[in-house]
């Protein structure tokens, strides 16, 4: 009965393994060794306990054969992007924001990206790819904050909460119009009525479409800049009164100012400023500070777009749509600065992926910074992993060798090396579901050295005493094995990425060893009665 149990537990996890993602697979196999494991120390027959490990093992190389081996980028290369959070954040937000992450690289294209929560106030990204332009356009990507709005005559027509994310798309040709890019998206209710109610009567206006529109009070711009950046037979006073006219948002009243002009006045608050004005204070760079001017077909000269302040692009609002009568699509438009038509495609894909990443991910509920890359060329990956396993190999002829010593039994000596390997294998199973990078890997091979000293314990104890020695011997692995997983604990839950793994294997190997292998060992070392010729 016992046996039929554990034959149909093998085949419902089978299952769970085969037709899970490799994460969920992954957790399968960690319940599985709970599960296994607990009806060898329960059952403690030694049919059971044989059984327990084989169909662990199986499960391991069925995991292996379809998921493979999820190495990190210490083994396969790659980059690491550490994320800095301005505070730190509860479980609940935390999740948020990984899930956010998640989606914007999702969206952008990016493949086997991981995102971590380290602790409660940093997270990594990392990204199976070193290309420079890569990595400049992903960082571009995360460093948004997220926050959309779309802006009508001073008052807020659309926000970020009100997009349905599941309809953000790159915009078709026809819904692009004359501009070089678009995407659309479909709003709830509520936002489609606060967009009739701020659009209402409004045609020809120009709709004003921000992502992350800074918080400033003052806005300093040079008169070189405006100079560079003018249409024909503008004047400076009206490229000002279109900046400010962009900027105008209820409730929150923005200074334009020439720096030519500002002497020795002094402005409070937030202040945003041209690098041309050579101002000695916290400076917009010559790109963001750029702003595109647009003469529309009334005469009205308008800001089209401007990094500098979030500005994306500012279409003018169809009659048909001021009506007052609710819409719930939209696209928002935009343009590139590329001339060349072969760069203009490209810079359009790529405002097309970022904007609809970075709106599928949804705002930030805190704001971030990131933190300098840390980069693994492929070479230099698959150099650590090919020493990594050699190190492991080395440890495997050095336990052979000491073996052989201490005992002088070819038979102790592969069946020891057997169970080192079989607790190697699943190890290698449970963690590749996930990451395994070089802390993990260090910690599997103390994990298998630990493992044979267990097994060292259990040889000693048996020759010395027989049935009396195995609880002696399993009272003694019970209380490593409990002290090293508390040891290991502080370290697994420390927010520092560069022992986790270490930690989690540790705890792994412990509780796989006391659970399933140096139960099977004992009882193969008792069935093979090994030293039988010895006895005294």
């Amino acid at each position: 009965m016992k046996r039929e149990l554990l034959i149909v537990l093998l085949a419902g996890f089978a299952y769970a393994v085969v037709s899970s993602p490799a994460t969920i697979a992954g957790l399968v196999l960690i319940l599985s060794v709970f599960v296994f494991g607990g009806a060898s120390l329960l059952w403690k027959e030694p049919e059971i306990r044989l059984l327990a490990l084989a169909f662990m093992l199986l499960l391991a190389v069925l995991n292996i054969a379809v998921h493979s081996i999820n190495f990190g980028i210490d083994f396969s290369g790659g980059t690491r992007i550490p994320i800095i959070l301005e505070r730190p954040v509860d479980q609940q937000t935390m999740a948020q924001l990984v899930n956010a992450i998640k989606s914007r690289a999702s969206a952008f294209g990016l493949v086997q990206t991981k995102v971590r929560a380290i602790g409660n106030e940093r997270i990594y990204v990392e990204i199976a790819s070193t290309d420079r332009d890569t990595i400049d356009n992903i960082k571009s990507t995360l460093s948004k904050q997220g926050v959309f709005k779309a802006v009508v005559d001073g008052k807020e027509a659309l926000s970020g909460d009100n997009i349905f994310k599941q309809s953000i798309r790159p915009a078709t040709p026809q819904e692009v119009g004359g501009a070089d890019w678009g995407v659309s998206f479909s709003v709830d209710k509520e936002g489609g009525a606060k967009f009739a109610r701020a659009a209402f009567g409004k045609a020809n206006y120009p709709i004003y479409l921000f992502l992350d529109r800074p918080e400033i009070d003052v806005l300093i711009i040079s008169n070189s800049t405006l100079a560079r950046t003018l249409p024909p037979g503008a004047t400076f006073n009206e490229g000002l009164g279109a900046i400010r006219d962009a900027l105008k948002l209820e409730g929150k009243e923005v200074e334009v100012v020439v720096a030519e002009d500002v002497g020795n006045l002094s402005y409070s608050g937030n202040i945003l400023i041209d690098s041309a004005a050579e101002l000695t204070m916290e400076n917009a760079t010559y790109a963001e500070m750029t702003p595109e001017f647009v003469r529309l077909p009334n005469g009205l000269l308008i800001v089209n777009r401007f990094e500098a302040i979030g500005l994306l692009s500012a279409p003018t609002l169809s009659p048909q749509i001021t009506s007052g009568v609710p819409t719930y699509s939209f696209t928002i438009t935009g343009s590139v600065s590329s001339v060349n038509p072969s760069e203009r495609a490209e810079e359009a894909r790529e405002r097309v992926r970022e904007v609809e990443s970075i709106l599928k991910g949804g705002a930030f509920p805190v704001k971030i910074n990131l933190g300098s890359e840390t980069s693994v060329p492929p070479t230099l990956g698959s150099k650590f992993l090919e020493m990594s396993v050699v190190a492991l190999g080395l440890a495997l002829l050095s336990i052979a060798v000491f073996i052989a010593l201490r005992y002088h039994d070819l038979k102790l000596i592969g069946l020891i090396l057997a169970i080192s390997l079989a607790e190697l294998l699943i190890l290698v199973a449970i963690l590749g579901s996930f990451t395994i990078d070089l802390a993990a890997m260090a910690g599997i091979i103390a994990a298998v050295g630990t493992g044979v000293d267990a097994q060292i314990v259990i040889t000693d104890e048996i020759k010395k005493r027989r049935e009396e020695g195995v609880r002696l011997a399993f009272d003694i692995i019970k209380t490593n094995a409990t002290v090293a997983s508390l040891t290991m604990l502080p370290l697994m839950f420390s927010g520092l990425v560069e022992v986790i793994g270490f930690a989690e294997s540790a705890i792994l190997g412990a509780i796989l060893g006391y659970t399933l292998t140096r139960p099977a060992f004992a009882v193969l070392l008792s069935k093979g009665n090994v030293f039988k010729h010895k006895n005294t």
